[in-house]
């Protein structure tokens, strides 16, 4: 095994570590649903394996208004991002997707539980930055 070989895959070694232990502190583990609530949610990473998964219980009759942001000082035209909206009996009921890095989705909700899948991706090269963040204004 020469240098550069050992050199790449300790990067990748460390590099696989770090996200680890930066995933683990980012919210709900995967296919475990973070409760959605109102206002700003916490920064979350985009991810197209892995989406993020938010529940929402209704109590009454109320327009859900929802929109992404990313992080300040990245450019909103950096990444996709792609929200889906069920009902309790798993059927969509609303989308909205966007190639700007921020999306605007708004659904009048009757009462009941609901679950909102986020989803992304970001161009090669730009992992490591704020382009692959996100976070979610919520109003109902």
């Amino acid at each position: 095994m020469n240098m550069k070989t050992v050199f790449k895959t300790m990067i990748i070694a460390i590099s696989m570590s770090m996200a680890a232990s930066v995933s683990a502190s980012m919210g709900a583990s995967a296919g475990q649903a973070e409760r959605l609530e109102r206002g700003i949610s916490n920064t979350q990473i985009l991810s197209l394996k892995t989406p993020k998964r938010y529940e929402l219980e209704v109590d009454r009759s109320t327009m859900l208004r929802l929109s992404s942001e990313q992080p300040a000082g990245e450019p909103s035209n950096s990444s996709f991002i792609k929200a889906t909206l069920y009902d309790d009996s798993g059927r969509s009921i609303a989308q909205s997707s966007s190639y700007q890095g921020e999306l605007y989705l708004s659904r009048q909700l009757q009462p009941g539980a609901y679950e909102l899948e986020v989803s992304g991706w970001t161009p090669a090269g730009k992992s490591e930055g704020l382009s692959n963040r996100y976070e979610l204004h919520v109003d109902y």
